[in-house]
């Protein structure tokens, strides 16, 4: 598609969307939330002015709050460089601004400054809107993270002379067909920087001339530092001690589907475990089925929230609230990541970070990190139904110092791979 295809194609897309709007909130929010957004950005720049900032800032771009922290460590580098350093924040989803104001409350509770000066929406990817922000933000580079490309931005970036960067981007073998849509749009960029040489050769064999490097995965940076900086250990972490931990953790239907037959094995035969189910969602509907089969299957689950009033060191959980699954980490042992069993697997590195043996189901390749520590052997397993996933999480529970060593080889998995951050750093203007 032409770049003036596209921009036809957009602005009819966006146009449309109107008439969704009463009936999606994301949708809605994310309308709402790029109002005033030239004023708003007038005056951070500004701000930046009056605090003796550079005027022409770093601008990060990212999708959502899984971006975010792959652009964290990158701000803070730069931020440790030349503390006059002005960095301005975008993101596309609402997700974006939720992440945002989450981390902006854990650093408040921290007393940590923020690695960013800015955050709001991206305008809308129409030329003359592109245009506006970028003749007000006067960027001294625009960073995308992962795959943030956006052509009408890319377009004026590239008229302007102003560089334009990818970072921490992973492209899997399996959307290869795409690449050729996005190849014009990635000539654009003065560099790529992938999280993995799987990446890398991936953008080659599609196009021998783009300039990319190999340079790794900065939110493996960003775990580290998270688990670093966390605080004393809650108080019902101590109730997780007596026995051995293990979470189910970002759980869909699909998962706990499959999880079934090793839920009842473990409950049954191995009372030196405990089990923690986390729906990836904690909605009401999801909770009661879980507790509705546990009960017919003799398992008696009691709530995260009913368990924080009167805690035991017995009962099987369900999570029923948000912002606590590195906490559980804390404590467990072992750990089935979730969505591998539907389409994409969650997290993975906050498990490894705590030193969890992981095993998924088969779909993992929207993580690179999932996948390499899977070929590698380090530390996570990767399985194709719920007899295999028996079988392998029996061989971990029934023998604690397998699961051990396993949790130690994810762990080292990330040490191995700091510095990602840095690297990125040495590639930007000064």
């Amino acid at each position: 598609m032409s770049f003036l295809g596209y921009q036809i194609f957009y602005c009819a897309l966006w146009i449309l969307s109107f008439g969704f709007v009463p009936f999606s909130k994301k949708l809605r929010v994310g309308l709402l939330g790029r109002k005033g957004l030239s004023q708003r950005l007038e005056k951070a720049k500004e701000s930046w002015l009056k605090q003796g900032l550079n005027p022409h800032p770093y601008w990060f771009h990212f999708s959502s709050a899984g971006e975010l922290e792959q652009a964290i460590p990158i701000a803070e580098e730069l931020k440790r460089r030349d503390s006059k350093t002005a960095i301005l924040f975008t993101f596309f989803s609402p997700s974006g601004e939720k992440g945002i104001k989450l981390e902006t409350a854990r650093r408040e509770k921290a007393q940590r400054p923020l690695p960013w000066d800015t955050a709001d929406y991206l305008p809308l990817d129409l030329s003359w809107k592109v245009a506006k922000a970028l003749t007000i933000v006067d960027p001294k580079a625009l960073i995308l993270i992962n795959r943030e490309l956006w052509p009408a931005l890319l377009h004026e970036a590239h008229r302007r002379a102003i560089p334009t960067y990818l970072f921490s981007s992973f492209f899997s073998v399996y959307k290869t067909k795409m690449l050729k849509v996005w190849l014009p749009y990635l000539k654009l960029l003065k560099c790529i920087g992938t999280v993995g040489e799987s990446s890398t050769q991936i953008l080659l064999k599609t196009e021998s001339t783009l300039r990319v490097n190999s340079i790794g995965d900065t939110r493996i940076e960003r775990v580290l530092e998270r688990k670093k900086l966390q605080l004393a250990p809650p108080a019902w972490g101590t109730f997780l001690t007596a026995k051995s931990l293990f979470v189910g953790a970002s759980l869909w239907e699909e998962d706990f589907e499959a999880l079934k037959p090793t839920l009842i094995k473990l409950a049954k035969e191995f009372p030196q475990w405990r089990i923690c189910l986390v729906p990836h969602e904690p909605e009401e509907s999801m909770i009661l089925k879980i507790k509705s089969w546990g009960k017919e299957n003799g398992i008696t689950f009691r709530r995260f929230s009913h368990f924080l009033k009167t805690p035991d060191e017995v009962s099987p959980l369900i999570m029923d609230s948000l912002g606590l699954l590195a906490e559980l980490y804390r404590f467990s042992a072992l750990a089935f990541v979730g969505g591998s069993f539907k389409a994409r697997v969650h997290n993975v590195l906050e498990p490894a970070a705590y030193e969890n043996a992981i095993v998924t189901g088969p779909f993992i390749e929207n993580s690179f990190e999932a996948m390499e520590m899977n070929r590698l052997g380090l530390g996570l397993e990767s399985v194709n139904d719920s007899q295999l996933l028996l079988k392998v999480i029996l061989n971990r529970i029934s023998d604690v110092s397998f699961a051990r060593s396993e949790g130690l080889k994810a762990y080292q998995y990330l040490l191995d791979r700091q510095g990602a951050s840095r690297r990125y750093c040495e590639l930007l203007p000064c």
